[in-house]
């Protein structure tokens, strides 16, 4: 019997995940094709950070979360350095009694699965993993020291490495120019490396999907808000104690090296405000700088307010990535309006943490038929009837 042909747009964590499922599959012939390299892009830019209790993904989803962190950690168990894990831990700060309920409800999760976590209410405790924080109005803070943060590209190329030991095509420097469409069905695509005969396509080009969408006459509700993350300096030039993975609920922060990366949470994008949210072309990203002055504004006033250790920090540099945003800011997954076109799209700020689980769901459906409960929850008919942004 004839393999199923399938192709993948994209060779980011999320287009690199669904390859490596789909080449578990005997029945499945599986080409990615990257316009660039594997793990640039969106992938390149990711803080990484798969946090076993945050805010950033509802624990309705927790599942979601830990498969996508104990996929991570196999890949370090089989291969050190594989997926680029730092285990620095994770401080997740409570501003009001919502985060705080999240974060405990977070916790007992972790703890569930046999991961360490604590709700901390001792200001000295809290003190004892960030000493520059302000705690004037926090509750409190969920801790772990089991978690910490991966390098998104790294993992991108381990998955590579396992797709192609099980006899799938990976394609760089390819890039998609036509999806090839009879009688309502895709066919096949055009690349810059020629035509390929598909049965399939799975669109997972993160903030490209607006442009590769057109490809099928698809119009699909995404938007882009701004990836903003600036790299600051302390004062010192080196902190005297580890830094965790720090979550507040509008801006998050973590290690790099001896700097610290900072960003805006994506969740407090507004879709409706342009300077949050736009349909812009990634390609035209400069690989560092193109911040704006209102980004670098808020995170000051955010280090002010609750981080006034680090007010005195220098920015060493800063970068602005796209983030492919629906306008309930959880992915796209499945079908289309085309025959044969798959979606996996949307994930925002959370590619890293949901790869692994769409990769898995999404290569169980294209190769069984069988839809899981994601699948079926996160379709692009959830927004049929609906008024958008």
């Amino acid at each position: 019997m004839a393999k199923k042909k399938v192709g993948i747009i994209g060779g980011g964590i999320v287009g690199t995940a669904l390859g490596y499922n789909l080449s578990l599959y005997d029945s499945i012939d599986v080409t990615v094709f990257e316009k660039s390299q594997i793990g640039s892009g969106t992938t390149a830019k990711s803080a990484g950070t798969v946090c076993l209790f945050d805010d950033s993904l509802s624990n309705k989803y927790w599942d979601v979360r830990l498969y996508g962190f104990e996929t991570f950690m196999n890949m370090e168990r089989e291969e050190k350095g594989s997926a680029g894990f730092d285990n620095c831990g994770t401080l997740v700060v409570a501003t009001d009694e919502e985060v705080e309920n999240t974060i405990k409800t977070g916790i007992a999760l972790a703890v569930s699965a046999g991961y360490s976590g604590d709700y901390l209410t001792d200001p000295d405790e809290i003190r004892k993993i960030i000493p520059d924080l302000s705690l004037e109005g926090v509750l409190g803070a969920g801790w772990t020291a089991d978690d910490g943060y991966f390098d998104a590209t790294m993992a991108s190329n381990t998955f590579v490495k396992k797709m192609r030991a099980n006899g799938a095509t990976v394609l760089t420097g390819t890039k998609v120019e036509k999806v090839n469409i009879s009688g309502g069905r895709v066919t096949g695509v055009e690349t810059t490396k020629g035509s390929f005969d598909l049965d399939v396509v799975v669109d997972a080009s993160g903030p490209w999907t607006r442009f590769t969408g057109k490809l099928a006459g698809l119009d699909l509700p995404i938007w882009h808000t701004k990836a903003e993350a600036f790299f600051l300096a302390p004062p010192k030039k080196k902190l005297d104690y580890r830094f965790p993975v720090l979550k507040y609920p509008r801006f998050y922060a973590r290690p790099e090296g001896d700097n610290i990366f900072i960003c805006k949470a994506h969740l407090t994008m507004d879709l409706s405000d342009e300077m949050h949210a736009g349909r812009w072309d990634p390609d035209k990203l400069p690989e560092k700088g193109g911040t704006d002055d209102y980004f670098l504004e808020f995170l000051f006033e955010q280090m002010e307010e609750h981080i006034p250790g680090f007010i005195d920090c220098g920015v060493s540099f800063s970068w602005l990535g796209y983030r492919a945003e629906p306008p309930d800011f959880m992915p796209i997954l499945g079908d289309s309006a085309v025959d044969g076109y798959l979606l996996a799209i949307g994930c925002g700020g959370n590619g890293v943490i949901e790869g692994p689980t769409i990769g898995r769901d999404l290569a169980k459906y294209i190769a069984t038929g069988e839809k899981t409960l994601l699948i079926e929850h996160l379709s692009l008919d959830r927004f049929e009837g609906q008024s958008l942004p």
